[in-house]
């Protein structure tokens, strides 16, 4: 009866998938085990809905929505497989979607053919397959990028209140919000360190709807209670080899400590070359510094940062972010989350602000 409900359920979801997609991520969830002890199937999700207010500008009016814009729900599974000698069969696959309006993003006219990818109810965030030996995990597809995995503190990611999308951190592909299509990655931990690599394989973006080049990459090491307990830091960096001869790259400097049983700090040091990282449709390159602390009292974490933006360019693109926020947990898998944040450029009126509240339940 087990393997029954497991094969039936395997393929609903694959149907689903062929459909349209599905999925997306929460490490906690609910286990089916396939016919053999050494193998599994891990099927797993994250609903949020939120509500959001928006202003652009001091004289604009606010925008308010009731969505999940930012892609943060998730339907995804996660697969083994023992192959004997050491080695074991990986397999991740998640979707992003949004249960409110039914489109992942925001699409204003979902029969353009330029809005044909925002008004899907499923956009894949990751979906891969590797081997993992006694010398690291080697593995071909989508990935998030180190530059996102390593050194990302911020609790709001993907929500209306996130760092990257006010200038608390990078932004797009090749910034903080990195996930990288059509790439070979090496993954591994020793002792301390962590170290992973990944490369693009596939020819120009255009010809193979990916959103990486051949010859894109991203890198990170990362090296935790190695010098002191409970110090994390490392360095990470993006490439992106389409725009020049010679490509253009983020780098970043990352660290955090935790300096209480229920507080840590964190900073990160951003040198962004990559065009539309350092600010949106912009070809500026910058500087972004942030700092921040998480405080935990009760069921309740805060996450407070700053951030400052120092643009290569025209000094009207320098800014200053603040941003608060109050996660409360209401059980082991849900969560409530209110916050502020502003981004607020040193010579213009064109400063973000939002506001925002939202629901987190995890399976």
């Amino acid at each position: 009866m087990k393997k029954l409900l497991s094969m039936l359920l395997l393929v609903a979801f694959s149907a689903s998938t062929y459909a349209g997609g599905a999925m997306s991520g929460s490490h906690s969830g609910h286990s089916m085990s396939s016919a053999k002890h050494s193998s599994g199937v891990h099927f797993y999700g994250r609903l949020y809905v939120g509500y959001d207010d928006k202003q652009t500008g001091s004289g604009s009016a606010d925008v308010e929505s009731l969505e999940d814009g930012g892609g943060k729900s998730r339907l995804g599974l996660k697969m083994t497989e023992t192959l004997g000698n050491g080695l074991q069969l990986v397999g991740n696959l998640e979707y992003k979607f949004d249960p409110v309006d039914g489109t992942q993003t925001d699409g204003s006219d979902c029969t353009s053919v330029s809005e044909a990818t925002s008004c899907r109810t499923f956009n894949l965030h990751i979906g891969n397959l590797g081997i993992k030996t006694g010398l690291g995990y080697f593995g071909v597809g989508t990935y998030e990028s180190p530059y996102k995995t390593m050194g990302k503190f911020d609790n709001d990611m993907d929500t209306a209140i996130a760092l990257n999308e006010h200038g608390g951190t990078s932004r797009g592909g090749f910034g903080q919000a990195g996930t990288m299509e059509g790439m070979l990655a090496y993954h591994a931990v020793m002792g301390p360190a962590e170290i992973s690599y990944m490369v693009s394989v596939s020819d120009a973006r255009s010809n193979d709807n990916t959103n990486t080049d051949q010859g894109d990459y991203s890198l990170g090491i990362q090296l935790k209670d190695m010098f002191m307990a409970g110090l994390t830091m490392g360095y990470a960096r993006t490439h992106d080899q389409a725009n020049s001869g010679s490509g253009e790259s983020n780098d970043k400097f990352f660290a955090s400590m935790k300096v209480l049983p229920n507080a840590g700090v964190f900073v990160t040091h951003e040198d962004l070359n990559v065009v539309n990282t350092y600010k949106a449709s912009s070809a500026s390159n910058g500087d972004i510094t942030t700092l921040g602390t998480h405080y935990s009292l009760g069921n309740t974490d805060l996450q407070i940062s700053y951030a400052k933006g120092d643009s290569d360019g025209a000094a009207t693109e320098d800014y200053k972010t603040l941003g608060l926020s109050a996660r409360m947990k209401l059980s082991k898998t849900s969560d409530i989350t209110i916050g502020y944040i502003k981004q607020d450029f040193d010579s213009t009126g064109s400063d973000i602000t939002s506001r925002g509240i939202g629901l987190t339940h995890k399976f």
